[in-house]
């Protein structure tokens, strides 16, 4: 899987080099991505000019491998200019190192028609109690039925 990311145009270039050596320096990231620069639009009226973080995703680099990348990068550099994220046409532009911007990369990352993960903090349903109207055996209780 190919993705971009791309910083505003007000500091673009600074946060572009300072996230790209963000992760290169990451250890997953390193094993499982090819991190490179390059233009927006190779061939494009840039003319080879620094415009965005390319990563080419292995198959064992997950979509919240990268979303814990960039928040640990974000959480470090509050200030830096918003990061657009690009996979296959669809883009995201985040700022924040929270929950709900994690949860937007990695729905970015997600292929299309893949089911939606349970979000972190998100409780699993509570436990089926036991039917209160179910007839009872001597001996028993509802709420314990093993004594």
């Amino acid at each position: 899987m190919h993705v971009q990311l791309r910083a505003a145009a007000d500091d673009g270039l600074l946060t572009t080099l300072d996230l790209y050596r963000w992760l290169r320096q990451n250890p997953d990231v390193q094993r499982h991505a090819e991190v490179t620069l390059g233009p927006a639009h190779p061939g494009g009226e840039t003319m080879g000019a620094v415009e965005v973080v390319n990563l080419v995703l292995g198959q064992a680099f997950t979509a919240l491998n990268l979303a814990l990348a960039y928040a640990t990068w974000r959480a470090a550099r509050p200030t830096a200019a918003p990061v657009t994220i690009t996979v296959e046409g669809r883009s995201v532009t985040v700022t924040g190192a929270d929950e709900d911007t994690m949860a937007l990369i990695v729905a970015l990352l997600r292929p299309a028609g893949s089911p939606e993960p349970l979000r972190t903090g998100t409780e699993a349903p509570a436990p089926r109690r036991p039917d209160t109207h179910a007839p009872s055996i001597p001996g028993r209780d509802a709420e314990n039925p093993v004594q």
